[in-house]
Protein backbone atom coordinates (compact mmCIF):
# COMPACT_ATOMS: atom_id res chain seq x y z
CA UNK A 1 0.00 0.00 0.00
CA UNK A 2 2.88 2.41 0.87
CA UNK A 3 4.79 1.69 -2.33
CA UNK A 4 1.72 2.30 -4.50
CA UNK A 5 1.19 5.73 -2.88
CA UNK A 6 4.79 6.73 -3.60
CA UNK A 7 4.52 5.77 -7.26
CA UNK A 8 1.36 7.78 -7.71
CA UNK A 9 2.95 10.87 -6.31
CA UNK A 10 5.91 10.52 -8.69
CA UNK A 11 3.63 10.29 -11.70
CA UNK A 12 1.65 13.34 -10.56
CA UNK A 13 4.83 15.45 -10.12
CA UNK A 14 6.06 14.50 -13.60
CA UNK A 15 2.78 15.57 -15.18
CA UNK A 16 2.81 18.96 -13.42
CA UNK A 17 6.44 19.68 -14.40
CA UNK A 18 5.75 18.81 -18.05
CA UNK A 19 2.78 21.16 -18.10
CA UNK A 20 4.85 24.05 -16.72
CA UNK A 21 7.66 23.54 -19.24
CA UNK A 22 5.20 23.33 -22.14
CA UNK A 23 3.45 26.51 -21.04
CA UNK A 24 6.74 28.40 -20.82
CA UNK A 25 7.66 27.36 -24.36
CA UNK A 26 4.47 28.72 -25.94
CA UNK A 27 4.93 32.35 -27.22
CA UNK A 28 2.28 35.05 -26.94
CA UNK A 29 -0.24 34.86 -29.76
CA UNK A 30 0.25 37.19 -32.73
CA UNK A 31 -1.49 40.52 -32.22
CA UNK A 32 -2.00 39.93 -28.50
CA UNK A 33 -0.50 41.89 -25.65
CA UNK A 34 2.95 40.86 -24.45
CA UNK A 35 3.41 39.36 -21.04
CA UNK A 36 4.43 41.46 -18.00
CA UNK A 37 7.21 43.25 -19.84
CA UNK A 38 9.78 45.26 -17.83
CA UNK A 39 12.62 47.29 -19.28
CA UNK A 40 15.76 48.96 -17.97
CA UNK A 41 18.26 51.51 -19.22
CA UNK A 42 21.83 51.78 -17.97
CA UNK A 43 23.25 55.22 -18.76
CA UNK A 44 26.84 56.45 -18.88
CA UNK A 45 28.27 59.88 -19.70
CA UNK A 46 31.70 61.29 -20.59
CA UNK A 47 32.49 62.59 -17.11
CA UNK A 48 34.52 60.99 -14.33
CA UNK A 49 33.37 57.45 -13.61
CA UNK A 50 30.73 57.71 -16.34
CA UNK A 51 28.90 60.72 -14.93
CA UNK A 52 27.11 63.22 -17.14
CA UNK A 53 26.36 66.94 -16.85
CA UNK A 54 24.13 69.42 -18.63
CA UNK A 55 25.39 70.12 -22.12
CA UNK A 56 26.93 66.64 -22.42
CA UNK A 57 25.88 63.41 -24.13
CA UNK A 58 24.48 60.41 -22.26
CA UNK A 59 24.53 56.90 -23.79
CA UNK A 60 21.98 54.44 -22.41
CA UNK A 61 21.75 50.71 -23.13
CA UNK A 62 18.11 49.49 -23.28
CA UNK A 63 17.44 45.94 -22.04
CA UNK A 64 14.45 43.63 -21.59
CA UNK A 65 14.38 42.55 -17.94
CA UNK A 66 11.07 40.66 -17.80
CA UNK A 67 8.20 39.31 -19.92
CA UNK A 68 8.16 38.59 -23.64
CA UNK A 69 8.53 40.81 -26.69
CA UNK A 70 7.37 38.90 -29.76
CA UNK A 71 8.97 39.30 -33.15
CA UNK A 72 7.52 42.30 -35.01
CA UNK A 73 6.74 44.24 -31.86
CA UNK A 74 8.34 47.59 -30.99
CA UNK A 75 9.62 49.48 -27.96
CA UNK A 76 9.39 53.25 -27.65
CA UNK A 77 11.31 55.35 -25.10
CA UNK A 78 10.09 58.89 -24.37
CA UNK A 79 12.51 61.23 -22.52
CA UNK A 80 10.79 63.63 -20.14
CA UNK A 81 13.66 65.41 -18.43
CA UNK A 82 15.88 67.16 -17.76
CA UNK A 83 16.05 69.57 -20.71
CA UNK A 84 17.57 68.06 -23.83
CA UNK A 85 18.26 69.02 -27.42
CA UNK A 86 18.07 65.64 -29.15
CA UNK A 87 17.37 61.93 -28.56
CA UNK A 88 18.17 59.10 -30.95
CA UNK A 89 17.99 55.30 -30.86
CA UNK A 90 20.11 52.68 -32.58
CA UNK A 91 19.01 50.58 -34.31
CA UNK A 92 16.15 52.98 -34.93
CA UNK A 93 12.58 51.72 -35.10
CA UNK A 94 9.69 52.93 -37.24
CA UNK A 95 7.66 54.67 -34.54
CA UNK A 96 7.92 58.39 -33.90
CA UNK A 97 10.51 59.42 -31.36
CA UNK A 98 13.10 57.01 -30.03
CA UNK A 99 11.95 53.47 -30.86
CA UNK A 100 13.35 49.99 -31.50
CA UNK A 101 11.95 47.26 -33.77
CA UNK A 102 12.04 43.73 -32.29
CA UNK A 103 13.20 41.33 -35.02
CA UNK A 104 13.23 38.12 -33.00
CA UNK A 105 11.11 37.10 -30.06
CA UNK A 106 12.76 38.04 -26.76
CA UNK A 107 11.77 36.38 -23.52
CA UNK A 108 12.68 37.44 -19.99
CA UNK A 109 15.88 39.32 -20.90
CA UNK A 110 17.95 40.62 -23.78
CA UNK A 111 19.70 43.68 -25.18
CA UNK A 112 17.39 45.86 -27.30
CA UNK A 113 19.61 48.80 -28.42
CA UNK A 114 21.25 52.12 -27.61
CA UNK A 115 19.65 55.44 -26.70
CA UNK A 116 21.74 58.63 -27.13
CA UNK A 117 20.65 61.80 -25.28
CA UNK A 118 22.13 65.27 -25.82
CA UNK A 119 21.25 67.35 -22.76
CA UNK A 120 20.70 71.09 -23.04
CA UNK A 121 23.53 73.27 -21.73
CA UNK A 122 21.34 75.18 -19.23
CA UNK A 123 20.83 72.19 -17.01
CA UNK A 124 20.35 71.98 -13.24
CA UNK A 125 21.11 74.92 -10.99
CA UNK A 126 24.54 75.40 -9.45
CA UNK A 127 25.30 72.72 -6.89
CA UNK A 128 22.37 70.42 -7.76
CA UNK A 129 21.49 67.57 -10.11
CA UNK A 130 18.42 66.19 -11.87
CA UNK A 131 17.50 62.52 -12.51
CA UNK A 132 16.86 61.28 -16.00
CA UNK A 133 13.10 60.57 -16.31
CA UNK A 134 11.66 58.51 -19.18
CA UNK A 135 8.64 56.40 -20.04
CA UNK A 136 8.62 53.14 -22.00
CA UNK A 137 5.98 51.55 -24.22
CA UNK A 138 5.74 48.06 -25.68
CA UNK A 139 3.77 48.00 -28.96
CA UNK A 140 2.41 44.69 -30.35
CA UNK A 141 1.07 46.59 -32.30
CA UNK A 142 -1.06 48.39 -29.70
CA UNK A 143 1.23 50.39 -27.41
CA UNK A 144 1.10 50.00 -23.64
CA UNK A 145 3.22 51.66 -20.98
CA UNK A 146 5.53 49.24 -19.24
CA UNK A 147 7.80 49.64 -16.20
CA UNK A 148 11.22 51.18 -16.95
CA UNK A 149 14.14 51.19 -14.53
CA UNK A 150 16.84 53.84 -15.13
CA UNK A 151 20.25 53.32 -13.55
CA UNK A 152 23.97 53.74 -14.21
CA UNK A 153 26.30 56.69 -13.44
CA UNK A 154 24.60 58.72 -16.16
CA UNK A 155 21.16 58.43 -14.54
CA UNK A 156 21.68 61.75 -12.75
CA UNK A 157 22.50 64.84 -14.82
CA UNK A 158 24.94 66.92 -12.79
CA UNK A 159 25.63 70.61 -12.75
CA UNK A 160 27.79 71.70 -15.67
CA UNK A 161 31.26 72.94 -14.84
CA UNK A 162 31.01 76.66 -14.23
CA UNK A 163 34.37 78.28 -13.47
CA UNK A 164 34.29 80.97 -10.82
CA UNK A 165 34.57 84.49 -12.29
CA UNK A 166 37.76 86.11 -11.05
CA UNK A 167 38.99 89.63 -10.34
CA UNK A 168 40.91 90.88 -13.36
CA UNK A 169 43.99 93.01 -13.96
CA UNK A 170 45.12 95.47 -12.83
CA UNK A 171 43.59 94.15 -9.54
CA UNK A 172 44.57 97.22 -7.46
CA UNK A 173 46.15 100.66 -7.43
CA UNK A 174 48.38 102.54 -4.97
CA UNK A 175 48.37 106.11 -3.65
CA UNK A 176 51.73 107.04 -2.09
CA UNK A 177 52.59 109.92 0.24
CA UNK A 178 56.00 110.83 1.63
CA UNK A 179 56.95 112.64 4.86
CA UNK A 180 57.85 115.99 3.27
CA UNK A 181 55.50 118.91 3.84
CA UNK A 182 54.15 118.63 0.29
CA UNK A 183 53.75 114.85 0.53
CA UNK A 184 56.80 114.09 -1.59
CA UNK A 185 59.41 111.51 -0.68
CA UNK A 186 63.17 111.79 -0.89
CA UNK A 187 66.17 109.53 -0.51
CA UNK A 188 66.60 107.98 2.96
CA UNK A 189 62.89 108.50 3.68
CA UNK A 190 59.90 106.14 3.89
CA UNK A 191 56.99 106.31 1.47
CA UNK A 192 53.54 105.26 2.71
CA UNK A 193 51.44 103.66 -0.03
CA UNK A 194 47.74 102.90 0.45
CA UNK A 195 46.49 99.98 -1.67
CA UNK A 196 42.93 99.99 -3.05
CA UNK A 197 40.88 97.62 -5.20
CA UNK A 198 40.68 98.51 -8.88
CA UNK A 199 37.12 97.21 -9.20
CA UNK A 200 37.89 95.29 -12.39
CA UNK A 201 36.48 91.82 -12.86
CA UNK A 202 34.60 89.80 -10.25
CA UNK A 203 34.72 90.38 -6.47
CA UNK A 204 37.42 89.11 -4.15
CA UNK A 205 36.26 86.33 -1.84
CA UNK A 206 37.44 84.72 1.37
CA UNK A 207 40.84 83.11 0.84
CA UNK A 208 41.90 85.19 -2.16
CA UNK A 209 45.44 86.58 -1.88
CA UNK A 210 46.87 89.74 -3.43
CA UNK A 211 50.60 90.50 -3.34
CA UNK A 212 51.88 94.01 -4.08
CA UNK A 213 55.57 93.93 -5.01
CA UNK A 214 58.09 96.70 -5.50
CA UNK A 215 59.50 96.61 -9.03
CA UNK A 216 61.61 99.77 -8.88
CA UNK A 217 63.62 101.50 -7.56
CA UNK A 218 65.48 98.21 -7.47
CA UNK A 219 67.20 98.86 -4.14
CA UNK A 220 64.10 100.10 -2.31
CA UNK A 221 62.77 97.77 0.39
CA UNK A 222 59.42 97.19 2.08
CA UNK A 223 59.93 97.12 5.86
CA UNK A 224 56.26 97.27 6.80
CA UNK A 225 52.80 96.11 5.73
CA UNK A 226 49.43 96.94 7.25
CA UNK A 227 46.11 95.16 6.83
CA UNK A 228 42.57 96.53 6.61
CA UNK A 229 39.05 95.54 7.70
CA UNK A 230 38.82 93.19 4.70
CA UNK A 231 42.35 91.75 4.66
CA UNK A 232 45.05 90.25 6.85
CA UNK A 233 48.74 90.65 6.06
CA UNK A 234 49.87 87.94 8.45
CA UNK A 235 52.62 88.12 11.05
CA UNK A 236 56.01 89.61 10.23
CA UNK A 237 59.09 89.39 12.38
CA UNK A 238 60.43 92.58 13.96
CA UNK A 239 62.89 94.33 11.70
CA UNK A 240 62.02 92.15 8.73
CA UNK A 241 62.35 93.79 5.34
CA UNK A 242 61.20 92.39 2.01
CA UNK A 243 60.12 93.77 -1.34
CA UNK A 244 56.39 93.02 -1.16
CA UNK A 245 53.24 92.89 0.96
CA UNK A 246 50.71 90.05 0.79
CA UNK A 247 47.07 90.62 1.70
CA UNK A 248 44.62 87.75 2.27
CA UNK A 249 40.93 88.53 1.99
CA UNK A 250 38.66 87.26 4.76
CA UNK A 251 35.07 87.36 5.86
CA UNK A 252 31.91 86.02 4.31
CA UNK A 253 31.09 89.06 2.19
CA UNK A 254 32.71 89.44 -1.25
CA UNK A 255 34.79 92.59 -1.76
CA UNK A 256 33.81 94.37 -4.96
CA UNK A 257 33.97 97.79 -6.55
CA UNK A 258 36.70 100.36 -6.96
CA UNK A 259 38.46 102.06 -4.07
CA UNK A 260 38.02 99.51 -1.28
CA UNK A 261 41.00 99.88 1.05
CA UNK A 262 43.15 96.73 1.00
CA UNK A 263 46.11 97.68 3.18
CA UNK A 264 49.23 99.77 3.72
CA UNK A 265 52.70 99.29 2.23
CA UNK A 266 55.77 101.11 3.55
CA UNK A 267 58.51 101.62 0.94
CA UNK A 268 61.95 102.61 2.23
CA UNK A 269 63.91 104.78 -0.23
CA UNK A 270 67.72 104.44 0.07
CA UNK A 271 70.22 107.23 -0.58
CA UNK A 272 71.28 105.60 -3.85
CA UNK A 273 67.99 106.24 -5.66
CA UNK A 274 68.31 108.66 -8.58
CA UNK A 275 66.17 111.80 -8.51
CA UNK A 276 62.96 111.51 -10.48
CA UNK A 277 62.81 107.74 -10.03
CA UNK A 278 59.21 106.51 -10.13
CA UNK A 279 57.74 104.04 -7.67
CA UNK A 280 56.78 101.08 -9.87
CA UNK A 281 54.80 98.14 -8.48
CA UNK A 282 52.90 95.13 -9.69
CA UNK A 283 50.16 92.93 -8.27
CA UNK A 284 49.90 89.14 -8.19
CA UNK A 285 46.42 87.72 -7.59
CA UNK A 286 46.04 84.13 -6.42
CA UNK A 287 42.48 82.85 -5.94
CA UNK A 288 41.32 80.81 -2.99
CA UNK A 289 41.59 77.03 -3.53
CA UNK A 290 39.10 76.04 -6.22
CA UNK A 291 37.11 72.81 -6.59
CA UNK A 292 38.25 70.49 -9.35
CA UNK A 293 38.64 70.82 -12.23
CA UNK A 294 39.26 74.56 -11.91
CA UNK A 295 42.95 75.22 -11.22
CA UNK A 296 43.94 77.93 -8.75
CA UNK A 297 46.18 79.79 -11.19
CA UNK A 298 47.63 83.20 -10.30
CA UNK A 299 47.64 86.35 -12.43
CA UNK A 300 50.15 89.21 -12.46
CA UNK A 301 49.79 92.80 -13.65
CA UNK A 302 51.43 96.20 -13.18
CA UNK A 303 49.38 98.63 -11.13
CA UNK A 304 48.95 102.39 -11.16
CA UNK A 305 50.94 104.33 -8.54
CA UNK A 306 49.80 107.91 -7.93
CA UNK A 307 50.09 110.55 -5.24
CA UNK A 308 52.83 113.05 -4.34
CA UNK A 309 55.06 110.20 -3.21
CA UNK A 310 54.88 108.36 -6.55
CA UNK A 311 58.21 109.88 -7.63
CA UNK A 312 61.39 110.22 -5.57
CA UNK A 313 62.51 113.83 -5.17
CA UNK A 314 66.26 114.46 -4.75
CA UNK A 315 66.93 116.46 -1.59
CA UNK A 316 70.36 115.13 -0.63
CA UNK A 317 73.16 117.68 -1.28
CA UNK A 318 76.54 116.72 -2.68
CA UNK A 319 79.39 115.76 -0.38
CA UNK A 320 82.84 117.33 -0.59
CA UNK A 321 85.47 114.65 -0.96
CA UNK A 322 88.46 117.01 -0.80
CA UNK A 323 89.07 120.63 0.18
CA UNK A 324 92.28 122.68 0.06
CA UNK A 325 93.93 122.96 3.47
CA UNK A 326 94.26 126.26 5.27
CA UNK A 327 97.30 127.91 3.73
CA UNK A 328 99.75 130.75 4.39
CA UNK A 329 101.69 132.55 1.63
CA UNK A 330 104.11 135.45 1.55
CA UNK A 331 102.62 138.70 0.32
CA UNK A 332 103.98 139.92 -2.99
CA UNK A 333 101.98 143.15 -2.83
CA UNK A 334 99.67 144.95 -0.49
CA UNK A 335 96.49 143.76 -2.25
CA UNK A 336 97.43 141.71 -5.28
CA UNK A 337 99.15 138.60 -4.06
CA UNK A 338 98.26 135.79 -6.47
CA UNK A 339 97.37 132.54 -4.65
CA UNK A 340 97.00 129.13 -6.31
CA UNK A 341 95.24 126.32 -4.42
CA UNK A 342 94.20 122.76 -5.41
CA UNK A 343 90.67 122.40 -6.80
CA UNK A 344 88.10 121.00 -4.34
CA UNK A 345 86.13 117.88 -5.38
CA UNK A 346 82.63 116.63 -4.50
CA UNK A 347 80.35 113.70 -5.28
CA UNK A 348 76.57 113.24 -5.25
CA UNK A 349 74.31 110.25 -4.63
CA UNK A 350 72.43 110.98 -7.84
CA UNK A 351 73.78 110.72 -11.38
CA UNK A 352 74.93 113.89 -13.05
CA UNK A 353 77.77 116.36 -12.75
CA UNK A 354 78.44 118.35 -9.60
CA UNK A 355 79.50 121.96 -10.17
CA UNK A 356 81.82 123.69 -7.68
CA UNK A 357 82.44 127.40 -7.30
CA UNK A 358 84.52 129.28 -4.72
CA UNK A 359 84.21 132.87 -3.48
CA UNK A 360 87.88 133.58 -4.31
CA UNK A 361 89.07 131.57 -7.25
CA UNK A 362 92.38 129.83 -7.39
CA UNK A 363 94.86 132.11 -9.20
CA UNK A 364 93.10 135.23 -7.96
CA UNK A 365 94.64 138.11 -6.03
CA UNK A 366 94.44 138.21 -2.26
CA UNK A 367 95.07 141.09 0.13
CA UNK A 368 97.43 140.93 3.04
CA UNK A 369 95.74 139.19 5.93
CA UNK A 370 93.46 136.13 6.28
CA UNK A 371 90.72 135.52 3.73
CA UNK A 372 88.04 132.82 4.18
CA UNK A 373 87.35 131.06 0.88
CA UNK A 374 83.83 129.53 0.71
CA UNK A 375 83.18 126.82 -1.90
CA UNK A 376 79.72 125.63 -2.98
CA UNK A 377 78.98 122.26 -4.63
CA UNK A 378 75.65 122.02 -6.50
CA UNK A 379 74.06 118.87 -7.99
CA UNK A 380 71.73 118.59 -10.98
CA UNK A 381 68.68 118.90 -8.72
CA UNK A 382 69.88 122.20 -7.27
CA UNK A 383 70.86 120.79 -3.88
CA UNK A 384 74.04 122.44 -2.61
CA UNK A 385 76.66 122.02 0.09
CA UNK A 386 79.30 124.50 1.28
CA UNK A 387 82.76 124.16 2.77
CA UNK A 388 85.52 126.67 3.41
CA UNK A 389 89.23 127.07 4.04
CA UNK A 390 91.41 130.09 4.84
CA UNK A 391 94.20 131.78 2.92
CA UNK A 392 96.58 133.91 4.98
CA UNK A 393 98.74 136.37 3.05
CA UNK A 394 101.47 137.23 5.51
CA UNK A 395 103.62 140.36 5.48
CA UNK A 396 106.49 140.19 8.00
CA UNK A 397 110.08 141.36 8.00
CA UNK A 398 111.17 137.83 7.12
CA UNK A 399 108.55 137.33 4.39
CA UNK A 400 109.41 140.71 2.86
CA UNK A 401 113.07 139.72 2.82
CA UNK A 402 112.19 136.48 0.99
CA UNK A 403 110.09 138.34 -1.56
CA UNK A 404 112.84 140.94 -1.98
CA UNK A 405 115.35 138.21 -2.71
CA UNK A 406 113.05 136.77 -5.37
CA UNK A 407 112.29 140.04 -7.15
CA UNK A 408 115.59 141.99 -7.02
CA UNK A 409 117.77 140.90 -9.91
CA UNK A 410 121.02 142.04 -8.29
CA UNK A 411 122.16 139.83 -5.45
CA UNK A 412 124.17 142.55 -3.77
CA UNK A 413 121.25 144.96 -3.79
CA UNK A 414 118.94 142.23 -2.47
CA UNK A 415 121.36 141.53 0.37
CA UNK A 416 121.61 145.21 1.24
CA UNK A 417 117.84 145.53 1.37
CA UNK A 418 117.45 142.43 3.59
CA UNK A 419 120.06 143.78 6.03
CA UNK A 420 117.90 146.86 6.51
CA UNK A 421 114.82 144.66 7.06
CA UNK A 422 116.63 142.51 9.61
CA UNK A 423 117.70 145.62 11.50
CA UNK A 424 114.14 146.88 11.51
CA UNK A 425 112.93 143.50 12.75
CA UNK A 426 115.36 143.46 15.62
CA UNK A 427 114.53 147.02 16.59
CA UNK A 428 110.83 146.29 16.56
CA UNK A 429 111.39 143.19 18.62
CA UNK A 430 113.21 145.23 21.27
CA UNK A 431 110.47 147.84 21.27
CA UNK A 432 112.51 150.51 19.51
CA UNK A 433 109.89 151.65 17.07
CA UNK A 434 111.81 154.78 16.08
CA UNK A 435 114.84 152.80 15.01
CA UNK A 436 112.62 150.25 13.26
CA UNK A 437 110.85 153.02 11.39
CA UNK A 438 114.18 154.55 10.36
CA UNK A 439 115.53 151.30 8.99
CA UNK A 440 112.30 150.67 7.05
CA UNK A 441 112.61 154.19 5.64
CA UNK A 442 116.14 153.37 4.50
CA UNK A 443 114.73 150.20 2.84
CA UNK A 444 112.13 152.25 0.99
CA UNK A 445 114.71 154.79 -0.16
CA UNK A 446 116.97 152.08 -1.59
CA UNK A 447 114.02 150.38 -3.32
CA UNK A 448 113.10 153.66 -4.97
CA UNK A 449 116.73 154.11 -6.04
CA UNK A 450 116.71 150.66 -7.69
CA UNK A 451 113.43 151.29 -9.57
CA UNK A 452 114.15 150.81 -13.24
CA UNK A 453 117.48 149.13 -12.41
CA UNK A 454 117.52 146.00 -10.23
CA UNK A 455 113.73 146.30 -9.91
CA UNK A 456 110.95 147.09 -12.30
CA UNK A 457 108.81 150.06 -11.46
CA UNK A 458 105.94 147.74 -10.53
CA UNK A 459 108.13 145.59 -8.30
CA UNK A 460 109.43 148.68 -6.57
CA UNK A 461 105.89 149.89 -5.89
CA UNK A 462 104.92 146.50 -4.40
CA UNK A 463 107.95 146.36 -2.11
CA UNK A 464 107.47 149.95 -0.97
CA UNK A 465 103.84 149.28 -0.16
CA UNK A 466 104.65 146.18 1.87
CA UNK A 467 107.36 148.02 3.80
CA UNK A 468 104.98 150.82 4.64
CA UNK A 469 102.51 148.26 6.05
CA UNK A 470 105.23 147.16 8.49
CA UNK A 471 105.90 150.65 9.79
CA UNK A 472 104.68 151.22 13.35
Amino acid sequence: MRGRSTGWRSVLFSLVLATIVAAAAVPASAGGQPGPVTLSTSCSGPGPNGTVAAGQTDTCGVDLTGGTLPAGSAVRITLQGPAFTSVSCSPAGQLAGCSFQISNTMTFHGFIGWETIQFAPDGPSQGGGAPVTQTAEACTPTCHFVPLRIDGPGAIVGTPYRPRPMPSAPYAYAVCTGPNADGTVSETQADTCLIYTSGTGAPYINGDALTIARVSPADATVPGCGDSPVTDTGARGPGSSTTSCSYRFGGSNPVSGQGVFIGTEIVSIPSTVAPGAAIVEDATFCPAPQPAPQPATCGESPISVTGPGATVIDEIPPTFTSMPPDMTVDATGPSDTVVQYPAPTATDNAPGAVSISCSSASGGMFVVGTTSVACTATDVSGNSATASFSVTVQNTFDSLCRVTGLEVSNGGVAHSLCVKLEGARDAAASGDSVSADGKLGAYVNEVEAQSGKALTDQQALHLEGLAQLLMP
